[in-house]
């Protein structure tokens, strides 16, 4: 990430960074799901990698992978168990 500050952006500091962390000040809001997590199906560029984005975007795949998972086995654990599993 680049972060340029001119002398005249001084008085605007505050807000200059504040965009410059904004994902969706650099990317758009098409990088968003409905539940507002990084999901690249519907994003029409691809991703320079080795960005913060990119590995971002990485990590929510492998974030739901572990998701899924955990909950398929402990609905075969409750199953299992006997337990409601609602």
């Amino acid at each position: 990430m680049e972060l340029r500050i001119s002398a005249y952006d001084i008085t605007d500091l505050d807000r200059a960074i504040e965009q410059k962390f904004n994902v969706s000040e650099e990317y758009g809001n098409s990088l968003f799901d409905e539940n507002q997590r990084i999901d690249l199906n519907n994003y029409d560029y691809s991703l320079e990698p080795y960005t913060y984005i990119s590995i971002i975007a990485e990590m929510q795949l492998q974030i739901d992978a572990l998701y899924e998972f955990v909950h398929k086995r402990d609905k075969i654990f409750s199953q299992q168990n006997g337990w409601n599993t609602k």
